[in-house]
Parts: structure tokens; sequence; C-alpha cells
């Protein structure tokens, strides 16, 4: 196995990464589930008025992000859509988080890292009891192209973030010296703040965007999870809207070419009808959830109690025994 390198980044965004077009992507592939089969052009035919989604569809994929094309993710995302309740639920995932496949268990890094992709959401089936339909792994590149095609993000900073720096700096003081003053320099420790993000709302371009998604705000990393599922929230419920036609096929097109995913793309008129349903029907559709549990050995060990919580909060019904 590679060795990993020392990082504080913890998914995702990728979240950001979620867009609706991502969405339609992932359901283009089981279409048949959304729309009656009597008529083979019916695809060509459903306006978003007739437009019901069955109750029983509820997609999760995994999104994750790495620094480079060729090196493992430290970002990994559940997306949830629930499209007759109207709700994308996020939820953002340690990467030290622990699960088991094959009779191997490991963080979902390390489960990348040796197995791949599929390995990873399987981890990830076992686990939680969730259904992964599709991935996407996004690289930096990729991930900075896909945001500047689709516009910049908005997002609200909650607070100022400072960083502290102590540099050495060259000083003048006055001295006594045989009773007369006399100036000397000297070099001395100095603490200097500097804003690195202001609090406020901005929308970031897709290298912004990226810089910030992985900075370590030395908060803890319920605070990283909570900003950048924040954000993959936002990108939804206040940048998705006026989106045309033309630019989703674009994207959707792009995440096909220059990222790692398991997504064929199908005609590209039949994911429409979804798309228009929700943005119709619920204004902000979007939410993120955070999961809890304890650490084990370096992992982070998902809590019995979380999993049933994460269950109810995708629409998702418990597995039996």
């Amino acid at each position: 196995m590679a060795v990993k390198r020392k990082s504080n980044w913890y998914i995702y965004l990728i979240a950001l990464i979620a867009s609706f077009t991502v969405l339609g992507l992932f359901v283009s592939s089981i279409w048949d589930r959304l729309l009656p089969e009597d008529d083979e052009s019916n695809i060509y035919k459903v306006s978003k008025s007739d437009y019901r989604p069955s109750a029983e569809i509820n997609l999760t994929s995994l999104i994750m992000l790495s620094d480079m094309k060729a090196a493992t993710p430290t970002y990994y995302m559940l997306m949830n859509y629930q499209p007759r309740k109207e709700v994308i639920v996020f939820v953002p995932l340690r990467e030290n988080m622990k699960v088991s496949y094959g009779g191997n268990s490991g963080s979902l890094y390390e489960m990348y890292d040796n197995y791949g992709a599929a390995a990873v959401c399987r981890g990830i089936e076992d686990l939680t009891g969730i259904e992964i339909v599709h991935y996407i792994k996004f690289d930096r590149l990729s991930f900075i192209d896909f945001i500047n095609m689709a516009g910049a993000v908005y997002v609200n900073v909650p607070s100022d973030v400072v960083e502290k720096e102590v540099r050495n700096v060259l000083k003048k003081e006055m001295i006594d010296v045989d009773g007369e003053q006399q100036e000397v320099t000297r070099q001395v420790k100095e603490t200097i703040e500097n804003v690195i993000y202001k609090e406020g709302v901005y929308y970031m371009d897709g290298e912004t965007l990226y810089g910030y998604l992985t900075y370590d705000f030395k908060r803890g990393v319920d605070y990283m999870l909570a900003i950048q599922g924040s954000a993959a929230m936002n990108m939804i419920n206040k940048n998705f809207r006026g989106i045309s036609d033309t630019q989703t096929q674009g994207l959707a097109e792009a995440i096909i070419k220059s990222t790692e995913t398991d997504i064929v793309l199908k005609d590209y008129t039949t994911i429409q009808p979804i798309f228009d349903y929700t943005i119709e029907n619920s204004i902000s559709p979007c939410e993120y959830y955070i999961t809890y549990g304890e650490m084990d050995g370096g992992y982070f060990i998902l809590s019995e109690n979380c999993k049933k919580t994460l269950l109810d909060r995708l629409g998702i019904e418990a597995r039996t025994e």
C-alpha cells in the first residue's frame, strides 16, 4: 500500500461537485425506474408538468476528490436524492472511517488505495445499509474546470479565518549607554495576524473554492465537514437556478470525459424531467448531515445510533438480519 502523506483534507466537495448535473447523470442509468416503458419514444415527450417521480426512488452516489489524477482521494461525500420528497442530502465522510470489503478492513482511503472506487462503495454499503448507485472521482484540475464551467459558487464564510505567523523582525530601540541614550537595532520575534478568509458571502471560482475547501482551518474535523457540506448545499440551493439545458449537457459531458466514474452518458433528454421537477417544486431542496462516532486505533468508527439516524434522514429502511 502506498504511504499516505500527512493531510488535513476531509472531502469533497466536493461537494461541491455535487450539482443537479451530476444528480441527473446518476439517475440516467436507471431511468427505467423513473419513466414508464409503454412507449420507448415516451422519454422524449415527458413534460415537467406531467412528470411525477415514484415514491420508491431513492438514489445515493459517492463523490470523491483527490489532489492529482492518479492520487488516492482524501475527500468522500455521499449525495442522496429523494425526488418525491424534493430533498437532497449531502453526507461528508471522514477519510479514516473504517469499512470492510472482501474480508479486508480499513479506512476509506486505504480501501481505495488497495482496491479502487468500487471497493469503497461496497464497504460503505456494508457498513451503513445505503446502496450506492454510482461514483465520481474528481482531481484538482477537473474540479476547478467543472466549477468554472458551472459558474462561481455561492459560499458563506461564517467567521474570519485568521492565521498567526511568528516572524523575526528588526526593531529599533533606545538604550542607555554610560548615561547617554543611543539607538540600537535588535532582532525580535513578532506575531503577525493575516486574514486568510474574511467573514461574509462570496461567489468563488473553481480555484478559489478548491483552496477554501482544502484549507486547514485548525478547528477540528467536524468544522471542516460542516464547511464543505454547507458549500455543497449552497451550490444547488443558491447557484443552480437558471442554468440552461445546453450548460447542463456540457457539464455532464465534461464529467464523463475528465473524471474517474462508472457513469455512462445516455440520451440526455431522459434526465431533464427530474431536473425540472425538483427546481420547480422546491425552493431550497438541499441539506447536509454530519456523522458522529468515536476514534479507535486511528480509525473513525461510525456510531450505531448515527447509522439509524442517517438512514432516517436519507429515507432508507434499515436492513433486517
